[in-house]
């Protein structure tokens, strides 16, 4: 059964579009805008990835959930980019890497975010989506800490936007 993808997350996605256009008005005169995209996505994957420690055998410390939350509104927010450069609407997410190990889901992310660099299609885009809600899933993060999250990550982006960061 698939993610359906409500209203809160509907909202989400308008206000990372509007900011998307903002970005790119701002900066238009950026070479490789889509490629350098592509390679932030894996920077945020990747600094989400490290806050969750769950590959990290060799610490006992625990995540700082309010880390962890931040550096997933990250993630979310970059692959909603590209269902912003496809013009993809939020439809019921089902496509995610059928396995309960959180590490083959993470590596499987990694794979196709990779492939985000030369290839950005719709199948790859959702893939990606899906893989990240299941993530959250198999961390136990709540929905409407993902969404609360993503709020207070576009509020910091507006304020830099609106600033010289």
């Amino acid at each position: 059964m698939g993610v359906i993808m409500n209203k809160n997350w509907n909202r989400i996605y308008k206000n990372n579009i509007r900011l998307d256009n903002i970005f790119i008005e701002k900066y238009k005169d950026t070479t490789d805008y889509y490629k350098k995209n592509s390679i932030e996505f894996l920077v945020e994957l990747g600094e989400f990835v490290n806050e969750t420690k769950c590959f990290k055998y060799w610490t006992v410390k625990t995540p700082d959930m309010e880390k962890v939350l931040d550096e997933f509104a990250d993630a979310i927010t970059m692959i909603l980019y590209f269902f912003n450069v496809l013009k993809l609407d939020l439809d019921d997410i089902q496509e995610h890497y059928d396995s309960n190990n959180i590490l083959d889901v993470i590596n499987n992310t990694y794979l196709l975010g990779t492939n985000l660099i030369s290839n950005c299609d719709e199948k790859l885009v959702r893939q990606i989506l899906g893989n990240l809600i299941h993530i959250s899933k198999l961390l136990n993060i709540k929905e409407d800490e993902i969404i609360n999250a993503i709020d207070k990550k576009h509020k910091i982006i507006e304020s830099r936007l609106n600033s010289e960061y």
